[in-house]
């Protein structure tokens, strides 16, 4: 099995239904399949909110600076799916699609030593797990020096684009230049929104902190039951990208 098939394989078992009531987690099989594939890992569970899970290798320390990378697992659909389709996958994939990339660079060891990953809950309405998962790690004394938040997007799929970059906000004129510098190989490959439809990096936002999302293309209706179409080309350059930006900004 190659890397794409392996990736795919990952997609599938991620894909499965997550829903809140905006208080908690009401249907928690994405976080089933989540915690089971991280067992064997060397991550492991720092905090377990109403509506987020919070993954790192280690607990943070005090007045540690930690990258924070945000993958909503909340979901519309009214069931979902993920199947092949020629040169594309096609499936219910927001946010599967970011959950998968983010299990994929932790289970094969691509992200700095000082990474919180938050599974939340919450974003398609008030990104309530956004916020209990910047509290919890408040709690434990750290400081969030940067959030990554995962996403997908309609943006960049007509010109076939690997990935965007969103909503970036409240980066240093330093930490913008070693961005752009970092995505040179991608050069004509990917697309940048400033301003993008809402989501997590709204809300880190508020909190001060500097923040971006980096969202994978994909063609149809982003909530639709039937599914978005994803090249498969994107998938490990999206993996590859979200270590690179995390490994930049730690």
């Amino acid at each position: 099995m190659d890397r794409v098939e392996k990736f795919f394989s990952l997609l599938k078992a991620v894909t499965v239904d997550c829903k809140d009531d905006g208080t908690q987690f009401i249907l928690p099989d994405r976080i089933e399949a989540i915690e089971s594939l991280l067992k064997n890992t060397p991550y492991t569970l720092i905090a377990r909110e109403p509506l987020a899970l919070l993954f790192a290798k280690r607990v943070p320390q005090e007045c540690e600076k930690i990258v924070l990378i945000s993958s909503h697992i909340d979901c519309v659909y009214s069931s979902c799916f993920c199947d092949d389709a020629d040169g594309c996958w096609r499936g219910t994939f927001d946010n599967s699609f970011g959950n998968t990339a983010v299990l994929w660079c932790m289970m094969n060891d691509m992200l700095p030593e000082n990474t919180v990953v938050a599974f939340t809950g919450d974003e398609e309405r008030d990104s309530n797990g956004a916020v209990q998962a910047l509290l919890a790690l408040g709690r434990m004394g750290c400081t969030v020096s940067v959030a990554i938040v995962q996403d997908i997007t309609n943006v960049g799929w007509e010109r076939g684009a690997l990935f965007t970059i969103e909503n970036d906000s409240g980066f240093d004129l330093m930490q913008a230049y070693d961005l752009v510098a970092s995505l040179e190989p991608y050069s004509g490959k990917f697309a940048f929104r400033h301003d993008a439809e809402p989501d997590e990096s709204w809300d880190y936002a508020e909190y001060g902190i500097p923040c971006l999302t980096l969202c994978a293309p994909v063609g149809g209706n982003l909530h639709g039951d039937e599914g978005v179409l994803l090249r498969k080309e994107s998938a490990l350059s999206y993996c590859d990208v979200l270590a690179d930006l995390a490994c930049l900004l730690a």
